[in-house]
């Protein structure tokens, strides 16, 4: 005679369970399936150029489709304009939705860039009125900054890397909150000009080595106040005080304030062919003499920084 056990208290009955998983697992299997065969690429374009224009920027996608997992997207060929005719051009861009978080209700992306040879990777969170968005970026090459080359008006070099970890807010007017660490290996320039106070057309810059670059800053209620801002090991010797960047819609129109003191070693003006630059700029540098280097109080926007000898 067989014998009828019943479940322990507190016991999972798997015999009723295992089917009604298996048909659940197989359920999401299949949506997520039909969703990569019949990708709607078109609306997916459609809707990701229209969310930027809302922002101010005309965004060009030349291929996307299904990608990066069951629920995610690749694009390529993206290229991103400001509203100044200044392209940013982006490789290929992978995301998709998170599964635990979209059991919970909750939508967040993981999502990959390639971009100037390196890659930028992260999390964003889509619900809530405040999104959180954290960043990583590794070996992202200067040298193929168009943007950065054309704000600085230098030819720069070095291997781009760092950290953030940002609170964003759901409008326009909110303030971002976080902080950020980036660093630069090998940062330098083959060339360029930058403004100088008093000199007209500013002062052309020669194949510069800076050494390594850091920047540390913490971001409250919009404003971007840098706890640490230096360059080492290099022909110049850069370090601030007191600098901040009150973050704006548009981020070239930030202002910036602070104070910065600059050091150039001898050195520099050892190499072929700079007697001739070193009198010029120490001319044009004379008024911010301050110890063995050059004081100077910074202001303007990221854009259009301006530099004054200071007091």
């Amino acid at each position: 005679m067989a014998r009828f056990r019943l479940p322990r208290p507190g016991a999972l009955d798997w015999t009723t369970w295992r089917p009604r998983l298996g048909y659940g697992a197989f359920a999401l299997l299949a949506f997520a399936l039909a969703l990569r065969w019949t990708f709607p690429s078109g609306a997916v374009r459609e809707r990701l150029v229209a969310e930027a224009a809302a922002r101010g920027l005309a965004v060009e996608i030349q291929e996307i489709g299904p990608g990066g997992g069951l629920l995610g997207l690749t694009a390529r060929g993206i290229t991103v304009d400001d509203g100044t005719g200044l392209k940013f051009p982006v490789d290929a861009v992978t995301g998709s939705l998170r599964l635990w978080p979209l059991l919970a209700g909750k939508r967040s992306v993981a999502f990959d860039a390639a971009l100037w040879d390196g890659e930028v990777s992260g999390v964003a969170d889509l619900s809530g009125d405040e999104r959180r968005l954290e960043l990583e970026l590794s070996g992202l090459d200067l040298a193929r900054a168009l943007p950065l080359r054309r704000a600085s008006g230098l030819d720069l070099v070095g291997k781009l890397s760092g950290e953030a970890d940002l609170v964003l807010p759901a409008t326009p007017q909110g303030r971002i909150a976080g902080r950020a660490e980036l660093r630069v290996a090998g940062a330098g320039a083959t060339g360029g000009t930058v403004p100088v106070p008093g000199m007209e057309g500013g002062l052309p810059v020669p194949k510069l080595a800076l050494g390594e670059l850091v920047a540390q800053t913490r971001i409250d209620q919009g404003k971007a106040t840098f706890q640490r801002f230096e360059t080492k090991g290099g022909d110049l010797e850069l370090t601030t005080e007191d600098l901040f960047v009150v973050l704006q819609p548009r981020l070239k129109d930030s202002p910036i304030s602070g104070r910065a003191r600059l050091r150039v070693r001898d050195a520099f003006w050892t190499q072929s062919g700079m007697q001739g630059l070193r009198s010029i700029a120490e001319a044009a540098m004379a008024n911010a003499r301050s110890g063995e280097g050059y004081a100077y109080q910074v202001s303007g926007s990221l854009a259009r920084p301006q530099a004054r000898p200071a007091r």
